[in-house]
């Protein structure tokens, strides 16, 4: 049977039992134009995996758009950084609103199949994705709103169309159920704690009509979840492990050093192992991966209660410590810029590439066609970093995202094109890594600029922050954590800014009953004040950027031409401006108001490039020289090539008079000669030259 459903609010149309009807759950949902299909499929799993084997995809149909892709493969190829951002942001959103004790597999297929140039079809995924899992038997504790924040000239908009998202300069993307928020990412220019926590709550509100919403959904569909079943004793090992963490044991794990902290916990879990080892053997329907599950949860229990007790992390420092950090700048001798950055044991080396117009990343995009991106921020996470041996096989999806909001950070601190006409691409190599190499990224990129001579107005730093329960309710943040204790805060966020703002944010709340305001406000000065020292300890090497770029950048001449003398610069298939550029060893970039921009690196001709573009766009001044050659003689004078595709003449009455009769044999076809322009007339192209040192 076909049912729809209304909210006209937000002016969402949801229809249910037409579409994919054998998957577990299906929406079908519509705003506007955009049209969204959402499956929820779930599977048992073969064998216990010790985690929710969740996979979400999101895909963007370029059909949806009326476009066929570009390039020779026309059909969708590998998921776009777009779609990986997107598939991520709806994974962390719904992801916690799992039984803890549900380890079934779970797929989510989110397929845009149609979209209009005013409804965003990112956050209407992610909507279509909680509809589609409240409405299946699979137990999905949600239901999940969610909603996009925008801000032009200072006042904020709820839901921007897509126009209005290209004038925002804050994107805020806030998920949240009934009880609190679950999930927050975004960036701005520039966005205050408080601020930031206000809209938090005002977003709240909206999320909850779109929750009730669905609740109603579900409630007239009469959805039943499926029961979980597990033959495991789950209480029974949980038990034995609580009894087995003595204070004395769990103390043996409270080590600085992140390989001493694993041994240690290794030697815990292989005592208790040992205790139970001839009933483990004697049972073959005993999971011994179930086993250590149930060791770990209750470690991280007993471990967070000590940590309350004791005022203290497992690395001895006190909630708000930043472990200790250094900076070197200008450590690779042949790249623009590079820095090497380390907090605790995570360490990012970072370089700076500056390039040419020729260097802009193109991409397709499904609402705007093509942009072209003038900066990258590509970050790279090598298995040696964690002591791992497995294969690498291009950027994952951890590698997109933590590259993105590193990006992301930064990126409203950049020069705009006028007054900084590069292409900046940043690479960031994690070569160690015990937490937060995505804060350490944002800091080391920050540095790497500025030792490249990039103008950034403000320096950015990041750290990683995290929230942890006691058994009593209390709620208490730490700052910069490490890798171990990512693993049982109840919320982990990372948080970049300047000094006095925040640029960036992502926020992922594992506490199903929300979070008051004062946790989020109290988090959010923590990190303030833990980002500042970060800041701080960055500005001891460097405060600024370095006054003048490396002599292997690329320097850049600047000029505009009068833009009907474009093609004339350009030539018939390229053929003029690609001569201009193998002869000069340069880069050339002519945009549609007829500027030109000219780079050219140490070994390059740069100001013969400049002269030769400068005289086919008409801008020829009264006494420049050129080195020309002879392109033919006529009764009133020689015509000399002063640049590939324009001439001059050297008029008869210049030459002395024993030369007037005998052009022909004195000037030759192909010889090379020096001229000085005499005379331009602008309206009519011609120009007049004479002879420099001409002949006797």
């Amino acid at each position: 049977m076909v049912k729809k459903f209304y909210l006209k609010e937000f002016g969402y149309e949801l229809e249910i039992g037409k579409y994919a009807n054998q998957a577990d759950g299906s929406a079908w949902l519509k705003q506007g134009g955009t049209v969204i299909l959402a499956t929820s499929v779930s599977a048992k799993a073969k064998e216990f995996p010790g985690f929710l084997p969740l996979t979400v995809d999101y895909r963007e149909l370029f059909s949806a758009a009326g476009k066929i892709p570009g390039g020779y493969y026309k059909r969708e190829g590998k998921f776009t950084d777009k779609e990986v951002l997107t598939s991520r942001l709806i994974d962390r959103a719904i992801r916690p609103l799992f039984p803890a004790r549900f380890f079934d597999q779970v797929q989510i297929f989110a397929t845009v199949y149609s979209v209009d140039k005013k409804y965003l079809p990112s956050t209407l995924s992610l909507l279509a994705t909680s509809i589609s899992l409240i409405i299946s038997k699979i137990p999905f504790l949600g239901p999940v709103g969610v909603v996009e924040v925008g801000r032009i000239d200072g006042e904020w908009i709820f839901d921007p169309t897509f126009e209005q998202s290209l004038k925002s300069d804050l994107k805020l993307i806030i998920a949240g159920t009934e009880e609190g928020i679950v999930m927050l990412e975004g960036s701005a220019k520039s966005i205050s704690e408080n601020e930031l926590v206000d809209i938090i709550f005002k977003a709240h509100e909206k999320i909850k009509k779109q929750v009730e919403w669905q609740k109603e959904i579900q409630k007239e569909l009469k959805a039943q979840k499926e029961e979980l079943t597990d033959t495991f004793d789950w209480n029974l090992w949980e038990d034995r492990a609580s009894k087995f963490f003595t204070l004395e044991k769990l103390k043996t794990v409270n080590k600085a050093d992140k390989k001493e902290r694993a041994e240690a916990f290794d030697k815990l879990k292989d005592e208790f192992l040992d205790i139970y080892k001839e009933e483990i053997e004697k049972d073959e329907n005993l999971s011994l991966t179930q086993i250590e599950y149930a060791f770990d949860s209750i470690f991280k229990t007993k471990l967070n209660d000590l940590i309350f007790d004791e005022g203290k992390r497992v690395d001895g420092r006190a909630f708000d410590k930043v472990r200790d950090v250094s900076v070197e700048v200008g450590i690779l001798p042949f790249t623009h810029g590079s820095s090497l950055f380390k907090r605790g044991g995570t360490q990012a080396l970072t370089t700076v590439t500056l390039g040419s117009g020729q260097d802009v990343q193109r991409v397709e995009e499904l609402m705007d066609g093509e942009e072209d991106k003038t900066f990258m921020l590509h970050y790279n996470f090598p298995p040696f970093a964690v002591g791992e041996v497995k294969p690498m096989r291009g950027p994952g999806r951890r590698e997109i995202g933590h590259g993105y909001l590193a990006a992301s950070a930064i990126k409203g601190q950049l020069p705009n094109q006028e007054e900084f006409p590069y292409t900046i691409r940043v690479v960031t190599d994690i070569l160690s890594s015990d937490g937060s190499s995505s804060m350490a990224t944002t800091c080391g990129a920050t540095m790497a600029l500025m030792n490249a001579g990039v103008s950034i107005k403000k320096m950015v730093g990041g750290v990683a922050m995290g929230l942890l329960k006691s058994s009593k309710g209390k709620f208490q943040a730490i700052t910069d954590i490490t890798g171990f204790e990512d693993e049982f805060g109840w919320m982990d966020f990372k948080v970049t800014g300047t000094e006095e703002s925040v640029t960036a944010i992502q926020m992922d709340i594992k506490n199903k009953g929300g979070l008051p305001r004062s946790v989020f406000e109290n988090a959010l000065a923590q990190a303030k004040q833990g980002r500042q020292f970060i800041l701080h300890e960055m500005k001891k090497i460097m405060s600024s950027p370095s006054p003048e770029l490396s002599p292997l950048v690329p320097k850049i001449i600047s000029f505009k031409v009068p833009t009907d003398k474009i093609g004339a610069i350009i030539g018939t298939g390229g053929k003029i401006i690609r001569e201009i550029i193998d002869k000069t060893k340069t880069t050339i970039d002519i945009e549609d108001d007829g500027t030109v921009k000219i780079f050219g690196g140490p070994d390059s001709q740069q100001d013969e490039a400049v002269n030769w573009v400068k005289v086919l766009g008409g801008q020829i001044d009264i006494g420049s020289i050129f080195k020309g050659k002879i392109k033919r003689t006529a009764e009133f004078g020689v015509f000399v090539e002063i640049v590939p595709g324009q001439d001059g003449l050297v008029h008869i009455s210049s030459l002395p008079k024993e030369q007037q009769r005998n052009l022909n044999e004195l000037y030759k076809p192909g010889q090379d000669v020096t001229v000085e322009v005499i005379d331009y007339d602008p309206s009519t192209g011609r120009i007049r030259l004479r002879f420099v040192n001409p002949k006797k």
